[in-house]
């Protein structure tokens, strides 16, 4: 039985429906999903009776953006009550620095480019197909942007700050127990560069903030970061997670694919205790 709990619908900032994602999923033999779309449990109306009607089983989720040591962190929020208020105010304010982001950046840009301005932006639809978000969208579509990391170098030259702060890793984690839901550190080694000097440390530090897991099994993370992952875990109770951050394509470099199936890790694997997994 084959798991893939970090995938992205066009919710958030993949290409594909809910649809197409258990038709992939399927046609791959993943048996256990969850669409942890970024700040956002959208997706999961249509969700669950397609993973009902084709055998899927399905873990609710969604992936939420936090502060970490001065840097954004994701923290894969699982089983949560998703009607939860405080969850909805966390991903409306994520949301809001996302959407200061953009706008900043339209504001800064307009000076030096005549075919953007923001009387534009404002009426421009974000096409779900393309992946991404609206501000990322709207510069491709102006041949401004191909991919994610030359709209991150305009962020950076253009000296974008966003008005407000994404909570801190702390709250969040909280704020998810709070819901009786479970807390699991996404892609720690991607954003760590796989530097284990810079893993191991925080890993104990998480944990005492209440993390109840990590996810060890991810696209861009090593060998030695996977086993120095899943050695904490196993050592500490935790729950062991895979993901293979799929936006159906739209993430995609030329050097990592982060696809449905690029990792396959069987059930027995994983440390899932006291999650609820539906069907």
């Amino acid at each position: 039985m084959y798991a893939d709990l970090h995938i992205h619908s066009h919710y958030s900032d993949s290409t594909r429906s809910p649809e197409e994602i258990v038709k992939k999923a399927r046609e791959l033999g993943s048996d256990l999903l969850c669409v942890s779309d970024h700040n956002t449990t959208a997706a999961y109306n249509e969700l669950i009776p397609l993973c009902k009607a084709n055998h899927i089983k399905l873990i609710r989720g969604a992936e939420i953006s936090t502060s970490f040591e001065g840097k954004e962190f994701h923290v894969l929020a699982y089983d949560f009550e998703f009607e939860n208020k405080e969850i909805i105010d966390i991903c409306k304010q994520c949301e809001s620095v996302y959407a200061d982001i953009d706008l900043e950046l339209i504001k800064k840009m307009s000076v030096d480019y005549k075919e953007i301005g923001i009387e534009d932006y404002n009426a421009f639809n974000r096409n779900l197909k393309n992946g991404g978000w609206k501000g990322f969208d709207y510069l491709k579509t102006k041949n401004l942007v191909n991919n994610v990391p030359s709209f991150f170098k305009l962020v950076s030259d253009y000296h974008v700050q966003p008005k407000s702060s994404f909570p801190s890793i702390e709250y969040v984690i909280s704020t998810i127990h709070n819901a009786n839901g479970k807390a699991v550190i996404a892609h720690i080694g991607e954003n760590m560069k796989n530097n284990l000097l810079e893993i191991e440390p925080r890993l104990k530090k998480l944990k005492n903030m209440g993390a109840d897991g990590f996810e060890c099994y991810y696209t861009t993370h090593t060998g030695e970061t996977t086993n120095v992952l899943v050695d904490f875990c196993q050592k500490n109770n935790m729950l062991i997670t895979v993901g293979n951050d799929d936006h159906g394509g739209f993430n995609n470099r030329s050097n990592i694919i982060y696809e449905m199936g690029a990792i396959k890790v069987d059930f027995s694997m994983l440390n899932l205790k006291d999650i609820e997994i539906l069907g």
